[in-house]
């Protein structure tokens, strides 16, 4: 097996672990014992556990980014705004919005992780000031800054996931995606029928 190849299974065997157990109680010789390698093979492929880490999570915030990128490409501007806000409020227990809060406790002692993390956080609103700024130009919505906007509107839904995630269920993200919307009508000087 080649270097990148063992490197790609220690990261899936990691973040089957995590999503299962949490960010936090997993330990270097659960990932062993789960790869089927020994410990000091899991470190051969990293330099500690903290990359190891921060490896696994940012595999899977991109490819959680990738997922939700996809359909919004063709959509039309507010089909793709309502997509990309959907897709970012829990309807249900989810081990991968566990593993965001898991992963964010752990960079605010991590600073490595930390940046990881804000990076990945700019790319979700980068997505957003995207389907923004076509809304714009399509004369769909109307804003002065596309970014600030984005900036806002996912502060506002990133607020709600922590209630949403204590008690999740599809009414109460439906709920929740009409007020973000109401902020959504407000930045983006949409009808107020919608």
């Amino acid at each position: 097996m080649s270097r990148i190849d063992r490197k790609d299974q220690i990261i899936a065997a990691a973040l089957e672990l995590f999503r299962s157990k949490g960010f936090a109680d997993v330990s270097t010789r659960d990932l062993a014992d789960h790869a089927g390698l020994s410990r000091s093979h899991v470190y051969h492929y990293f330099s500690d556990w903290k990359e190891l880490r921060r490896e696994a999570f940012v595999r899977f915030a991109n490819e959680q980014l990738d997922e939700v990128r996809a359909p919004l490409a063709d959509a039309p501007p507010l089909d793709a705004l309502l997509g990309f806000l959907h897709d970012c409020l829990p309807g249900a227990a989810d081990a991968g919005w566990a593993l965001w809060l898991d992963a964010w406790d752990e960079a605010m002692h991590d600073p490595e992780l930390a940046q990881a993390y804000l990076e990945i956080n700019a790319q979700w609103q980068a997505m957003l000031a995207e389907v923004i700024e076509r809304g714009v130009g399509a004369g769909v919505f109307r804003c002065d800054s596309p970014t600030r906007a984005a900036r806002q509107l996912f502060a506002v839904t990133m607020g709600y996931v922590d209630d949403l995630l204590l008690k999740p269920s599809a009414e109460s993200a439906e709920a929740v995606l009409d007020e973000v919307m109401e902020v959504a009508t407000l930045l983006l000087d949409l009808p107020k029928d919608l």
